[in-house]
């Protein structure tokens, strides 16, 4: 019986040692995407299927999830400044919950890692890392080896926030192709 519950405690340790890292709370995104002073409405973006579509082709693979965490972020005076999508992409086995802030224009404002979950590679939230989507459009290749270098030892983990950032980039062009209603 002590063999079994030490054998127990040594396959659960792992689990029990693995805590989510919160980097970034919610309420706390639009300063940190957009600066201090902004303003932010949480909705839900809910897909049509022909949105839905669309968005799987713009992100290169199928996407079944229709409904997205949406913060429309806006000045004092009420102007809109663009959006902030919260979005869980998989890295090597557990998901990484994004918020990546998309200007009206449609350009990347700043990408953040809310939560990581992975024994390594954290080092995706570094701001040298994250440097590297500013200005970034949906035009844009916004792949590891083209226009965006990996972390060494975070490989996949680089995977995913490219890939987070081209499905909020997406996301951010079908509101956009609303014409201005909000999600």
């Amino acid at each position: 019986m002590r063999l079994a519950v030490a054998l127990l405690a040594v396959a659960l340790a792992p689990a029990a040692a693995r805590a989510d890292q919160v980097f970034l709370r919610e309420a706390d995104a639009p300063a940190a995407l957009f600066g201090e002073g902004v303003r932010a409405a949480r909705s839900t973006l809910a897909l049509s299927p022909a949105e839905l579509a669309a968005l799987s082709q713009r992100v290169g693979r199928r996407v079944d999830q229709r409904e997205y965490p949406v913060l429309t972020v806006s000045s004092a005076s009420g102007q809109l400044l663009g959006w902030i999508f919260v979005l869980d992409v998989v890295g090597q086995t557990l998901p990484i919950t994004f918020a990546v802030g998309v200007k009206a224009d449609g350009r990347v404002q700043d990408l953040q890692v809310m939560v990581y979950r992975e024994p390594h590679g954290s080092e995706i939230r570094e701001r040298r890392f994250r440097a590297q989507f500013a200005g970034k459009r949906l035009e844009d290749p916004i792949l590891v080896g083209k226009d965006v270098d990996a972390i060494t030892g975070a490989t996949i983990s680089s995977h995913s926030a490219t890939y987070a950032a081209r499905k909020a980039l997406a996301l951010a062009e079908i509101l956009r192709g609303r014409d201005g209603k909000t999600p």
